[in-house]
């Protein structure tokens, strides 16, 4: 099956890419010292267009770390060639936003769904007390977009918003605010989705309780349904998470709902919800190691799609509220509504991604099914220093969640930070996959759009005629271990000293592979990793 992959992934490496070709096409955007523009998540249209959407803004540097201001919501449309098409902004005065939700009716028309909070950030030249009048609501927007990205129609609501403004650390996300969870065309061609309306903290007395509202609008901007649910939480308790929150399951919604929502004070809440959004029932779900929601691990960046077994697929970085160390994982959950497993939503399977030791390994992940039911899982490896190599990992999994693939994008020795924002799967089967990255000695920052070739996950030299690597050494620089980390069978991997002398030899079981270097001197190391008598990868590795 030919599998056709478009990559939007963070590049502009420092020196020239060992024994890679240049991608099919690619697009790259940096952050400059006044400005800075991140791209979240891709869409593509009917017609082969690939949508990106994302935000820009203002930073500048204060007390050695760089502060961010008036973000505004941002598009990008793309060719199936890779031209870029058009590039606009959708800013208003006195107003911060989130990134919008692209949509498309049924006449293969694009629009946009944004939600405008007031901008409370006093540092900010869009500070929503500047202007006057001083708003006191929120903007429900969905916008019409012409070819070249302009709005043709709008379609605006106004909704009463909380603007209190406590002495607060956190003031500028601790105040009032609406905040898009979902939003996406349902099989009556309407438009389904959910927001959180957020009230002001104040440390001295609570104000009131956040509410999430579910909605059904057409694409004239008029509301069908509409259905709010109060909760006991406060100050944002529902914070800026993934863009995919709610699936459609036969004739329910549910809705897979962050810590402290809709229903009641435990975490993780999913919410069944009938056509117009009367909840039917609820469960919680949690990460199988949980003794208690409370205790345990705590899902942020989340991200859910409905599978075609009657399933669903929830990707998160999974943080112990211990040590608060993320793990990348993928679930798939029996959410029937009549499953058996009381008040918690039973997990058939679940893979688990971090590295070894203490390791913050993703902040994001995704996954995406392609047309014969595989998936593509997406996630950012780290080392907890930040100043190592890391790297994002696409995995071509089988629906049992079998590593079919593994290749991963970055390169030795760039130092640079990355995130792995968001993937989409085409058509066609390919994959879009949204990514960022910090260069850690100038904190440069740099979103790229690039075109992969259709067999980039099939095999080794594919990967590398497309810039990826099937292995990667971590952490790099290190110290007393070497970690291997690759998804080849039948391999083991050497290591070389700078004068030849194979220092090592040991045979790869599992996706990572540890090796001691206590004993080693410092300084440059080769590694190879040779799969069915060839060499598959290799790189040099830094004992510090």
């Amino acid at each position: 099956m030919r599998r056709h992959i478009i990559i939007i992934v963070m590049a502009l490496v420092t020196g020239a890419k060992a024994l890679a070709q240049e991608p099919e096409w690619e697009w790259s955007g940096i952050t400059t010292d006044s400005a800075y523009y991140e791209i979240f998540t891709p869409y593509e249209l009917s017609d082969g267009t690939v949508l990106v959407t994302g935000r820009t803004g203002y930073l500048e540097l204060w007390g050695g770390h760089y502060n961010y201001y008036t973000p505004t919501p941002t598009l990008m449309s793309f060719s199936s060639d890779g031209q870029e098409l058009s590039r606009m902004q959708y800013p208003k005065d006195g107003y911060s936003t989130y990134v919008p939700f692209v949509l498309e009716n049924s006449s293969g028309e694009a629009f946009l769904f944004i939600t405008y909070s007031p901008d409370h950030d006093t540092c900010s030249p869009n500070y929503f007390k500047n202007f006057d009048p001083q708003t006191d609501h929120c903007i429900l927007g969905l916008y019409k977009l012409n070819d070249d990205l302009s709005v043709a129609e709008s379609h605006e609501m106004e909704i009463p918003i909380d603007t209190f403004e406590g002495n607060h650390y956190y003031m500028p996300v601790a105040c009032g605010q609406l905040l898009p969870i979902s939003a996406f065309v349902d099989t009556d061609g309407n438009i389904v989705g959910a927001y959180t309306k957020t009230v002001s903290y104040d440390p001295e007395e609570i104000r009131g309780y956040d509410s999430t509202v579910f909605f059904r609008m057409d694409f004239e901007g008029n509301i069908i349904t509409r259905k709010s649910y109060c909760g006991n939480y406060h100050s944002g308790g529902v914070q800026k998470h993934h863009h995919r929150h709610i699936v459609r399951a036969d004739s329910l919604y549910l809705y897979y709902g962050f810590a402290y929502d809709v229903t009641g004070n435990d975490q993780s809440n999913l919410a069944y919800l009938d056509h117009d959004f009367n909840l039917v029932r609820t469960r919680n779900y949690r990460h199988p190691n949980a003794v208690h929601p409370f205790s345990s691990d705590v899902f942020q960046f989340m991200n859910v799609v409905r599978s075609p077994l009657g399933t669903t697929y929830l990707t998160s970085a999974v943080s112990s509220k211990d040590d608060f160390w993320c793990h990348a994982t993928l679930y798939e959950y029996d959410d029937a509504v009549n499953s058996n497993g009381g008040n918690y939503t039973p997990i058939i399977r679940y893979v688990e991604r971090k590295t070894v030791g203490i390791d913050s390994p993703a902040d994001w992940s995704c996954v995406e099914i392609l047309s014969d039911n595989t998936l593509y899982y997406a996630y950012t490896l780290k080392w907890m220093d930040y100043l190592s190599d890391n790297w994002i990992v696409i995995e071509h999994l089988t629906p049992e969640f079998n590593t079919i693939s593994t290749v991963f994008c970055g390169e030795d020795g760039d130092r640079k930070n990355y995130w792995a924002y968001g993937i989409k799967a085409t058509e066609d089967d390919g994959v879009i996959l949204v990514a960022r990255s910090r260069k850690l000695n100038s904190g440069i920052e740099t979103n790229e759009v690039r075109k992969y070739s259709a067999n980039a996950l099939d095999g080794i030299e594919e990967a590398h005629d497309n810039g990826l690597k099937v292995a990667v050494a971590y952490p790099n620089p290190g110290k007393d271990e070497l970690n291997i980390r690759t998804g080849l069978k039948n391999a083991h991997v050497e290591i070389y000293d700078m004068s030849g002398k194979l220092v090592h030899s040991q045979a790869i079981t599992g996706s990572v592979t540890s090796i001691k270097a206590e004993t080693w001197p410092n300084g440059v190391y080769v590694w190879k990793v040779v799969s069915d008598g060839k060499e598959a990868e290799c790189g040099k590795w830094v004992k510090e």
